[in-house]
């Protein structure tokens, strides 16, 4: 097992990852620069070049590859310009100079850009480029990809075609383990599109993100918990699967994640085994609460980032705060966590959904991930109730125009 696990640039969190062996990567980056990545810099420690720098040499010195990420899902024209293309060639410089082993991109032309000039680094081709067939797969590959992240949400539980991209590709191949969406998400590529231009330095919003979209996969779990078992991720126990089939590269998330909780997921991972809660090692996350522990600098940049009256209104921008503390989690516990999915009682589950062949979208009517709700997820009464009605607040608000005060 090989792990890429994301670099928060919380201090110390570098020489407590380096005590498992798995992980041979760190992947990370600026909060927001020219090109973008995969992650609202609202979400994220902002972090100068020297922080990056001293990161990679930490790293270096604990035996661990740094990946340096420029996965944003568009480059929105810089491309097309002479100035454009020299900001580019100035952050490959600077990533060179610093010792970064390698970039993660989404689109052909970087890859093609760091491979022609920068042979020195490796290109990751992150989820964003949704790879999720071997024709696709072979293009990046002979475009001189080295390792293909796969569409978590197209490809983790279709195993017909986890076969049929290895069987394809010579180059190595990557899946997320503890991913969260929805399989065939219609709101995939607005999602990729509104996290990268939220992480992008000079877009006129200013890192300002109402993200409508993941509204929308934690308004589906709230209402219904069977999307809890329907979402993509995939158990420390079933890793084995996938090693079977010629994976052994995986990646954690959240380069936005508390850095005790980012250490628990990598070690759950590591022993293959975890007795708990589920929904630790998977709920999407975000430092930003103040029962996470974090600190009220980046509480207030959160707010400074998300209060403005001339974009949104404030109600609405409060509506979306409150919505999004009750859906990210802090606490864990069978006893008080509002969401609470026993690991231990899905044993069983990924060989019956093998057999379901989930892959080819055979859902309705089916049932088989509704048994497997009744028997290990419990949701709070209270708190679906709550935590719903908000989300069709919100919901409403999104179309009707009210979240912009029309």
């Amino acid at each position: 097992m090989k792990l890429s696990v994301a670099y928060t640039f919380e201090p110390g969190i570098i020489g407590r990852l380096a005590g498992y062996s798995q992980v041979k990567e760190l992947y990370g980056c600026r909060g927001s620069d020219f090109i973008g990545s995969g992650r609202s810099a609202y979400t994220l420690r902002p972090v100068s070049d020297k922080a990056v720098g001293a990161a990679i040499e930490e790293a270096h010195g604990r035996g661990i590859a740094f990946n340096y990420l420029l996965n944003a899902a568009g480059l929105y024209g810089i491309e097309q310009t002479r100035a454009g293309n020299r900001i580019i060639r100035r952050i490959l410089d600077r990533l060179s100079e610093v010792g970064a082993d390698a970039v993660t991109v989404s689109l052909p032309l970087l890859l093609r850009i760091v491979k022609q000039h920068y042979p020195q680094l490796k290109v990751r081709v992150g989820a964003f480029a949704t790879i999720d067939s071997a024709a696709k797969a072979k293009q990046w590959q002979d475009m001189g990809a080295d390792t293909l992240c796969l569409s978590a949400i197209a490809c983790n539980r279709d195993f017909a075609s986890l076969s049929r991209i290895r069987s394809a590709v010579k180059c190595d191949l990557q899946l997320i383990v503890n991913a969260s969406c929805m399989p065939a998400c219609a709101w995939e590529h607005t999602h990729m599109h509104l996290l990268s231009q939220s992480s992008l330095k000079g877009h006129r919003l200013k890192g300002f993100c109402l993200d409508y979209c993941f509204l929308q996969c934690s308004r589906k779990r709230a209402i219904d918990p069977v999307n809890y078992i329907k979402s993509i991720w995939i158990r420390p126990e079933d890793v084995s699967v996938y090693e079977a089939l010629g994976y052994d590269n995986f990646k954690i998330v959240e380069r936005s994640c508390p850095g005790e909780l980012l250490q628990r997921r990598v070690a759950a991972y590591c022993g293959r085994k975890f007795d708990g809660n589920l929904w630790e090692l998977v709920a999407p996350v975000a430092w930003i609460k103040k029962q996470q522990k974090a600190p009220w600098t980046a509480r207030a940049r959160m707010l400074a980032l998300l209060a403005r009256p001339r974009l949104a209104r404030i109600g609405s921008l409060l509506d979306l705060k409150r919505f999004a503390e009750s859906v990210i989690p802090h606490d864990f516990s069978r006893e008080n966590a509002p969401v609470y999915i026993d690991n231990r009682a899905l044993d069983g589950f990924l060989e019956g959904l093998r057999a379901k062949e989930c892959g080819k979208g055979n859902c309705d009517g089916c049932g088989y991930c509704r048994e497997w709700t009744e028997k290990a997820v419990r949701v709070d009464p209270g708190w679906q109730r709550q935590t719903s009605a908000l989300a069709e607040k919100l919901d409403h608000g999104l179309i009707s125009g009210g979240l912009w005060g029309l």
